[in-house]
């Protein structure tokens, strides 16, 4: 399978991919900001902070010799991911070609281009499916996908990071939501060192929360309690209690022909202010981008090799031309402390 350079180069179509909005429901790169690297594997080191205080000492002693954090380093293979399409009614835009004289290509390039976008959207889908996963387990791990090996990242995420409501949530009578994320914020700020900024959780879980009983309880008034409460109410009251912001996430991607949500309705997920201090989402360098930059020609330099690379091919028997859009890349948790990931029913 050949490049293709006649219709449009690998350079301005990786460009184009790499241009191309991300949907506007996938916000987890917002916890697990995009890196690109110079690399195939993603070296990340997890970090055992402690905010230690210095000693004061007499005049003319000698100044106390501080500990340093503890760093696990760690390096693990990006794996690749990507997605190819032949071009649909190629023979039909070719005969269109030939009755314009042979020089009308806009027809063609307009379909490579659209099933560039289209493989794009799917990488990107997967990527954030990937996130999602990792933010849920607090590990980066399938097996048999597309004929893969099992591969499995741990970042190490303490069992208490992972806890169970007492009370499945939506049993309105006798769970105590705000209670426990009283709890789970304590937990995650003697950890990480901080608070927590923000609770990602369903569209399912919010609803639960303002039909629970006990939450209710904290509006009542000599009029009685009331049956729902607001959204407003609802984030005036977390704020009151010091918890954090909560964001809805709901996005579902298709994975075999079925809609799957990228994080279950039943999570909740406590993250930390600031973006990249949770983690990174590794993009790296494809074996297509170094073929690129190798060329006589070259079509990008090595400083852009990294992230997505979007080329036509062609074969020859039969003759079909495919367009290509293709990465390494996967997420990566770099202090689990700032991670907290709970199951409420």
């Amino acid at each position: 399978m050949a490049l293709n350079f006649d219709l449009i180069e690998p350079g301005v179509l990786t460009g184009f991919v790499r241009e191309l909005p991300v949907p506007a429901n996938y916000v987890l790169d917002r916890f697990l900001p995009n890196q690109n690297i110079g690399d195939i594997e993603a070296a990340f080191q997890t970090a055992f902070k402690r905010n230690r205080a210095a000693m004061f000492r007499a005049y003319d002693a000698e100044t106390p010799i501080g500990e340093r954090d503890n760093f696990q380093r760690s390096r693990v293979a990006l794996p690749p991911l990507g997605q190819k399409t032949v071009v649909g009614e190629e023979e039909r835009l070719k005969l269109e070609m030939l009755r314009s004289g042979g020089d009308n290509t806009n027809a063609l390039i307009q379909a490579l281009y659209n099933d560039a976008r289209i493989n794009t959207e799917a990488v990107l889908a997967r990527m954030e499916l990937a996130r999602g996963q990792v933010l849920t387990t607090g590990k980066f791990t399938f097996q048999g996908e597309n004929g893969l090996k099992g591969i499995e990242a741990d970042f190490g995420v303490q069992g208490s990071h992972l806890p169970t409501a007492a009370t499945a949530w939506n049993d309105y009578d006798d769970s105590d939501p705000l209670e426990e994320m009283r709890d789970w914020a304590d937990l995650y700020t003697d950890d990480a060192g901080e608070p927590p900024a923000y609770a990602l959780t369903s569209r399912q879980a919010i609803g639960h929360l303002l039909r629970n009983d006990k939450v209710r309880a904290a509006f009542a008034t000599l009029g009685g309690t009331p049956r729902v409460i607001t959204r407003a109410q609802l984030a005036g009251l977390l704020d009151a209690n010091d918890l954090p912001q909560l964001v809805q996430y709901d996005a579902q991607v298709y994975v075999n022909n079925s809609a799957t949500r990228i994080i279950p309705a039943n999570k909740m997920i406590y993250l930390p202010q600031n973006a990249g201090s949770l983690g990174n989402t590794m993009w790296g360098v494809t074996a297509e981008a170094l073929e690129l930059v190798g060329l006589n020609n070259p079509q990008l330099t090595f400083a852009q090799a990294p992230g997505l690379v979007g080329m036509v091919t062609k074969e020859g028997d039969p003759v079909r031309t495919w367009t290509k859009v293709t990465a390494i890349g996967m997420p990566v948790i770099a202090d689990a402390n700032k991670l907290l990931t709970a199951t409420l029913w």
